[in-house]
């Protein structure tokens, strides 16, 4: 059996796999590589020879962007979880214990399959398991500044990573972190920290960097650039629909949703209606280093 340590956001997690190269399905997580092995967060056991066999209560399919979870809870509280593709494709069969400490996995399909099903399998597996501790998982474009992270929430096709890359080309000093999945985790003191991640969507900015937040702007198309600071309500819906939430878990929604509210005790969320163009990029820089 290979095992491998990574260490994602502050999280120690282990992956272990039985007749399979590890970094054959997880080439991303090579930064994250860690000697650390104490006490991880989870453990996933990759096992091809598993025959995915349901249990319990079907409690739905939620699809996402360029995925589809169908969810079951057994008798014990644990989770199984199908992960398709946008075609409906079963790509992997994940199944949990009741404390979310173990999981094992089997992967289908190609190898392009397999790498789809794992790292999905994983991303929810985090979001599961950190979620009590003032973690989330983004959707969101992330630059760093000067020694902080600016954030650039909003659904796909809004503009993120069309701002994102106007910032590093107008503002100087700017550089890319991540360009999907980032991590934002609040720290021992209270300051939301943002974190690269092994996950960031179609291009591969994989950074092992984490640095305060500057600032975070949802990203809306318009014929002309201008910025409002968003009410504590409007500012908690943006964050909420901005990260992985798990609303089939109760306990864990109520975490994500509690981590959100101490964000916004510290961190302003703007929103720029905007251009494509430098000028969009100056004024949010501007608004944001106030």
């Amino acid at each position: 059996m290979q095992k491998k340590n990574y260490t994602v956001a502050g999280h120690h997690i282990t992956i272990e796999a039985i007749d399979i190269e590890i970094e054959d399905l997880l080439p991303s997580f090579k930064p994250f590589e860690s000697e650390d092995a104490s006490g991880p967060l989870f453990t996933l056991t990759i096992d091809n020879s598993i025959q995915p066999s349901w249990r319990g209560e079907k409690i739905g399919v939620f699809p996402c962007p360029s995925a589809k979870f169908e969810v079951h809870r057994m008798d014990n509280g644990a989770y199984q979880i199908l992960v398709m593709d946008d075609n409906n494709i079963p790509c992997a069969f994940l199944q949990g214990d009741a404390g979310n400490k173990h999981f094992d996995i089997t992967t289908r399909g190609n190898e392009s399959n397999k790498r789809f099903g794992l790292n999905n399998a994983i991303m929810v597996i985090f979001t599961i398991c950190t979620a009590p501790h003032k973690t989330l998982l983004m959707h969101s474009s992330v630059v760093e500044h000067e020694g902080k992270a600016y954030m650039f929430l909003g659904a796909s096709g809004r503009g993120k990573s069309t701002h994102s890359d106007l910032w590093v080309k107008y503002i100087e000093g700017s550089t890319l972190i991540n360009d999907d999945n980032p991590v934002l985790r609040i720290s021992d003191d209270g300051t939301p920290v943002l974190y690269g991640s092994p996950w960031s969507g179609k291009r591969p900015i994989y950074k092992n960097v984490h640095y305060p937040v500057g600032g975070m702007t949802a990203i809306e198309q318009e014929n002309e650039n201008r910025i409002r600071k968003e009410p504590i309500p409007t500012a908690f819906g943006i964050l909420l629909c901005s990260c992985s939430t798990m609303k089939f878990d109760k306990k864990i929604h109520l975490d994500i949703c509690a981590t959100i509210t101490d964000i916004l005790r510290t961190t302003a969320v703007h929103t720029l209606s905007c251009r494509p163009d430098r000028e969009a990029a100056e004024l949010s820089h501007s608004t944001l280093k106030q």
